[in-house]
């Protein structure tokens, strides 16, 4: 499993987003490992590169969620991903509980589990919406609507 951090332009309007981004990482790599975690960062994080090392990045050219959603899902195919949302605070408890799902698409606020057998068909829907604003939410209800496939909600 890989875990996606999707960050985008109004992100930045967050206080302490990059304390909150340690915290919130430091529980990531504790549970799923530093190699297994990536970032979609755009060209006003670049100082990301020196607080996180570990860390590999991917460039968000447009600054939208959609499209860094698309550019690192795109990266990420032949896994399960894990995407999150920075706005959206991470528990100890609410990762346990991701993790554990089974085999079943999940969403939870702005984080989702997407197993692999359903990656593509989220990828596919992503790149339909990539120039658009919207959520993780928004691309799942439109791949359940022209594809069938659901996601449960936690």
């Amino acid at each position: 499993m890989k875990v996606l951090l999707v960050l985008y332009k109004s992100i930045l309007e967050k206080e302490n987003i990059t304390k909150d981004l340690e915290e919130q990482v430091n529980l990531l790599s504790r549970m799923v490992g530093p190699d297994s975690i990536y970032a979609v960062i755009t060209s006003e994080m670049k100082d990301l590169f020196d607080r996180f090392p570990d860390l590999v990045f991917i460039n968000n050219e447009k600054g939208s969620f959609l499209y860094g959603l698309y550019k690192g899902l795109r990266k990420l195919r032949g896994n399960h991903v894990l995407v999150w949302d920075p706005i959206e605070k991470l528990t100890k408890e609410k990762l346990a509980r991701l993790l554990s799902a089974g085999k079943k698409n999940l969403l939870s606020k702005k984080v989702a589990l997407l197993r692999l057998m359903d990656l593509d068909y989220v990828i596919r829907t992503a790149e339909k919406y990539k120039n658009e604003e919207g959520s993780i939410e928004d691309i799942l209800n439109k791949v359940y609507q022209e594809y069938g496939i659901k996601y449960e909600i936690l």
